[in-house]
């Protein structure tokens, strides 16, 4: 049986227990939350904080959010969750990122928050927590359940240099020292998107990101960005995106890169003078290998064994052929923006529910023929 939760000291590689609970609680409910950070914070004040948030994540989307695989009693979960289990819809709380928010808000604000979960380094996400951290650290795409090799990342979390700090556990979480690498060839997966945000110039990217649109907004129509394009010379036909509405390769694209689509879609001195403010926030983003070359996907897709008893993507490395990892493509953060499509296949309208979001009520969407 697991053991009640415990609040650990850990020093000089040593822990020793401060509090142990009487019984299990539910660390994704806003006001528990609230509670053992307090706590901690009694506990062992300290002159700087950080936080760690493991488990799983949608980002700003709302879990498995189709009408084919949501049921509507649980139309309201997404964003960050508890550890995966059989009975996740069942008396399992997730919590919206708003939610979060005002519980980090209610806290002394942190050097940084690392998201050892899935699809959490999203621009609405950012701006949310963007008075609660000074750096968000994360990945755009599905992560691994091993999460960060906490052996060799739990000693840079004490650098003074706290961006430095960012940078090297993105670099930590790649690199080989992760348990997950020697799986990398069973599992058929490249490397994790990951990325650092600095939040203090996020406003100004809200702004320059708000401009850009309206130049491209006709004043009659929704406005609909494109994602698709002719093929290049690498074969592509579509932007990066990170997820699929229902997880499966049936799904449709959603959360899509915000460099990549931005890329697209603007003129090219609109581009620089708009990517300028997005270099100024995502400070960090290392590159990881495209598939043409790896021959290997940067997501997992959901558990599936292939004949041998591998795991490999649910979603297949043809799905992800259709875009181009690179410098000039991958951004670091993902983005949502409305399309038709999520009228009609998202339960509930992701086109209403992204108003959630102060991002999206600022950005101007409802201004651009997608009213609340």
């Amino acid at each position: 049986a697991m053991s009640n939760p415990v609040i650990y000291e850990i020093q000089s590689g040593s822990k020793t227990a401060l509090k142990t609970y009487s019984t299990d609680i539910d660390s994704s409910d806003k006001d528990n939350m609230l509670s053992v950070f307090q706590t901690m914070i009694s506990l062992r004040p300290a002159d700087e904080y950080a936080t760690i948030f493991w488990g799983h994540g949608d980002g700003p989307i709302i879990a498995n959010a189709t009408t084919n695989s949501l049921a509507s009693e649980f139309a309201d979960v997404n964003a960050y969750g508890a550890d995966y289990n059989p009975k996740k819809y069942s008396g399992v709380t997730w919590i919206d990122i708003p939610v979060l928010a005002s519980v980090m808000k209610q806290l002394p604000k942190q050097k940084f928050i690392f998201f050892d979960a899935c699809c959490m380094q999203n621009i609405e996400v950012a701006y949310e927590l963007r008075s609660c951290t000074d750096y968000l650290i994360g990945a755009t795409c599905e992560t691994p359940s091993f999460g960060a090799p906490y052996a060799t990342t739990t000693p840079i979390l004490g650098w003074s240099n706290v961006e430095s700090a960012a940078k090297a556990i993105v670099d930590d979480y790649r690199g080989p020292n992760n348990p997950w690498a020697t799986w990398r060839q069973n599992y058929s997966i490249n490397s994790v998107c990951m990325s650092v945000i600095k939040t203090a110039d996020i406003e100004e990217l809200l702004t320059t990101t708000k401009t850009a649109l309206a130049s491209l907004y006709d004043g009659i129509h929704p406005l609909q960005l494109t994602t698709t394009f002719s093929a290049d010379a690498h074969n592509a036909t579509s932007c990066i995106y990170y997820y699929k509405t229902d997880g499966k390769h049936a799904g449709y694209s959603i959360l899509y890169d915000f460099n990549d689509v931005m890329r697209i879609n603007l003129s090219s001195n609109g581009y620089e003078l708009w990517k300028a403010a997005l270099d100024r926030v995502v400070i960090y983003h290392p590159t990881p290998e495209d598939i043409r070359t790896t021959n290997m996907c940067d997501w997992f897709g959901g558990e599936h064994k292939d004949s041998s008893d591998r795991y490999i993507c649910c979603m297949s490395t043809e799905n992800f052929k259709s875009f181009y990892l690179s410098d000039d493509t991958f951004g670091g953060v993902s983005f949502f923006f409305p399309m038709s499509t999520y009228t009609y296949h998202t339960s509930p309208n992701m086109n209403k529910r992204m108003y959630d979001y102060e991002w999206c009520q600022k950005v101007g969407w409802e201004q651009m023929g997608w009213p609340q």
